[in-house]
């Protein structure tokens, strides 16, 4: 099958939804189907960022990239107010939407693959009557979600997917009654069981904790760094965050004089198996106070981690337990809670064929997520249709 990827993202990027991108094409590819991915060039500030999105993310040519030229909205946000700017971005992207259908529509694919930032570009395709997927990864602001209604009522050729349960449940409820859509299904994200495996590395004689992601205030950093006062014989490790979000926590741990960690902010893709490999327990604290965070984000990193298969202790919400079970192949925490997370590591430390226990379950669950798998699931279900 030839299949046409239509993105409005800034490639190659180091935020998460540039990985997930670049692994669906990579496995959809490697389920023998002719991949095209369609994205706009966009300013790239960072050295390592400007290369191609094979050698960024390291990855074989097994697909095409057709990077387009085309406005660049964030080259002119500092010189807008935001009112103005908002208006210009909807322009752009409604451009970008009739340039980037066009091409898709040329390429004649025999289906089409849209995150939820694509609104423009999908409902031209449906216009076209292509045979469409769109992915949801979170629930789109009221416009785009106007937009993306319009081309669901227009097409009888789309499929939808949604990346955790609650997300496909409140994402149907809030499109309202159409007629073409029966329903989204749940389509967790995935993980490269080839590059996140179980190496054995770790030999620390302090035991090592990680976090690995971006360093936003859902994701659980000040939960890291509250619970860090209560335990000083452990090692925390952060990897990721822009410059500036590690500069800031760094400026918060020195004032609190925490010594026990180790911020070292953005790394290649390519590095974090093995920086997870060095790690002795294995940190998902994302914060209930957030909604997206609670219920609608899958963690790409919740799967590497599980492929690594080394012990996880995580907080205990929707968007986690709908994967995690506890005792089982984690163990949970009370959200938010840094007593609570402390306890779970005390009781990781001390206990070894629990720790044993889980590292192996969550390893034999990872199988189950990978990107191969969820590519075959995600065709499958187009072709039920």
């Amino acid at each position: 099958m030839k299949i046409v990827y239509i993105t409005n993202a800034r490639l190659p990027t180091e935020k998460a939804h540039g990985v997930q991108i670049i692994k669906m094409i990579e496995a959809l590819s490697g389920l023998n189907n002719e991949v095209v991915l369609i994205s706009p060039k966009r300013i790239q500030n960072e050295i390592s960022h400007k290369t191609s999105v094979f050698n960024f993310y390291n990855v074989k040519k097994v697909f095409d990239h057709n990077l387009v030229d085309f406005l660049d909205p964030y080259k002119y946000r500092s010189l807008m107010p935001k009112f103005f700017y908002r208006i210009f971005s909807f322009i752009v992207n409604l451009l970008w939407g009739i340039k980037s259908a066009r091409l898709g529509s040329k390429l004649n694919g025999d289906f089409y693959i849209f995150r939820d930032n694509t609104p423009f570009s999908y409902l031209f395709c449906a216009i076209f009557s292509k045979r469409c997927v769109v992915e949801f990864h979170d629930i789109p602001p009221f416009l785009s979600r106007l937009i993306f209604k319009i081309g669901l009522m227009i097409s009888g050729k789309t499929v939808c997917f949604a990346v955790t349960n609650k997300l496909s449940e409140d994402l149907f409820n809030k499109l309202g009654k159409i007629k073409n859509l029966k329903g989204i299904e749940t389509l967790h994200d995935g993980v490269d069981l080839k590059k996140f495996k179980n190496n054995k590395t770790s030999k620390n004689s302090t035991p090592l904790l990680t976090y690995c992601g971006s360093l936003s205030k859902s994701k659980g950093i000040d939960l890291i760094i509250n619970s860090a006062k209560y335990i000083n014989y452990v090692d925390f490790q952060i990897i990721g965050g822009l410059k500036e979000d590690v500069d800031y926590y760094e400026k918060i741990v020195n004032k609190k004089e925490i010594k026990n960690i180790n911020f070292i902010g953005q790394v290649n893709y390519s590095n974090v198996p093995d920086l997870l490999n060095k790690s002795d327990i294995l940190l998902l604290p994302s914060s209930a106070k957030n909604n997206k965070s609670k219920n609608y984000t899958s963690a790409m990193k919740l799967f590497e981690y599980m492929s690594i298969g080394r012990p996880i202790i995580a907080s205990n919400i929707p968007s986690n337990t709908e994967v995690l079970e506890n005792n089982i192949n984690c163990l949970l925490f009370e959200p938010d809670n840094p007593e609570s997370m402390v306890e779970k590591i005390n009781t990781l430390i001390n206990d070894k064929e629990l720790n044993k226990r889980i590292s192996k379950n969550s390893a034999k669950l990872a199988i189950k997520y990978s990107w191969i798998e969820r590519s075959k699931k995600m065709v499958k279900r187009i072709y039920i249709e």
